[in-house]
């Protein structure tokens, strides 16, 4: 039996059509159905087939709650008709965290409404399975390989070198970026970085460089300068430009300070260990690590 609000286990078992996802989702946790007729949900489930899908999946008839309450990272995706409260999916786009993404599928009767949905922050306007199942279930495939796998994956660049492809190009975009305890956005327009965030509402310049000096991020892009806000407004070329000098003046000032880097940091720590009679224990404490994937990194991630 499934619990309350999640698939029914049979729904993902029943087989792969086309072409499926080749690697698990590493930013997307949870996929969330709202506003969809149970069974039609859990069809499109099963057309997805099992490889690449997250490892919660919820539907939810009603509208009534936001899954970025319970859960870091995820893809919610509404069905909209002509019944269907257009004042709740608005809200629903813009009263979503960072780490998570809407998508609307929406009848054939009210496709006017699509430009108005992708303005107000929807990642994409699909067709309603109502209508077209195998048309939904192809786009919505092909919107999650892109959210399961980072721009760095895909193209081999580093975050800089994102900003000044899309910047050189004057490409409107989106950068998510997660790493070393940061989480944050950027956004391109015309050239410029119009605004930057985190999660924890730094903005502007300073949390250009928090983000700037994170090492080995996840980066997603999304298409669109997805904000209204201007807490930057600068060239790319400027902002990169200044977030390395703030970056090289920190590091020098914390060499002069005699700030330990996390590897000295790691053996200070274990000559401390050492000291300590730890009884007939043999096993060592876990020393900090600064790499990706660390026990503070799955702590954070959780």
């Amino acid at each position: 039996m499934a619990r309350p609000g999640e698939a029914p286990r049979g729904a993902r078992r029943q087989g792969s059509h086309g072409r499926g996802v080749s690697m698990a989702h590493r930013h997307i946790t949870t996929l969330v159905f709202s506003g969809i007729v149970p069974t039609t949900a859990a069809t499109l489930i099963s057309l997805l087939g099992d490889e690449g899908l997250p490892g919660e999946i919820r539907i939810c008839e009603r509208m009534v709650y936001q899954p970025w309450q319970s859960s870091r990272a995820g893809l919610l995706v509404i069905g909209m008709d002509p019944s269907t409260d257009l004042a709740k999916v608005s809200m629903l786009i813009q009263d979503r965290t960072t780490w998570w993404e809407v998508a609307v599928c929406l009848s054939e009767s009210i496709q006017a409404y699509q430009p108005a949905l992708l303005a107000q922050g929807a990642l994409k306007v699909l067709p309603h399975p109502e209508d077209d199942l195998t048309s939904a279930r192809d786009e919505l495939r092909d919107l999650l390989r892109v959210l399961t796998v980072s721009a760095t994956d895909l193209l081999g660049l580093e975050l800089s070198d994102l900003i000044q492809l899309y910047a050189e190009k004057r490409v409107p975009k989106t950068i998510r970026v997660c790493g070393n305890g940061v989480i944050g956005s950027l956004y391109l327009r015309d050239g410029n970085i119009v605004h930057v965030d985190t999660m924890d509402e730094d903005e502007g310049m300073s949390a250009f460089t928090r983000i700037f000096r994170v090492k080995s991020p996840e980066i997603r892009v999304h298409n669109g300068c997805l904000t209204d806000k201007s807490s930057l407004n600068m060239p790319a070329m400027s902002a990169l430009l200044e977030g390395a000098r703030v970056t090289d003046e920190d590091d020098r000032d914390d060499a002069a300070n005699g700030m330990p880097d996390g590897d000295d940091m790691n053996a200070a720590l274990g000559d401390i260990l050492d000291g300590f009679d730890l009884g007939a224990s043999t096993e060592r404490a876990p020393r900090l690590s600064s790499t990706p994937g660390s026990e503070l990194g799955d702590d954070f991630d959780a």
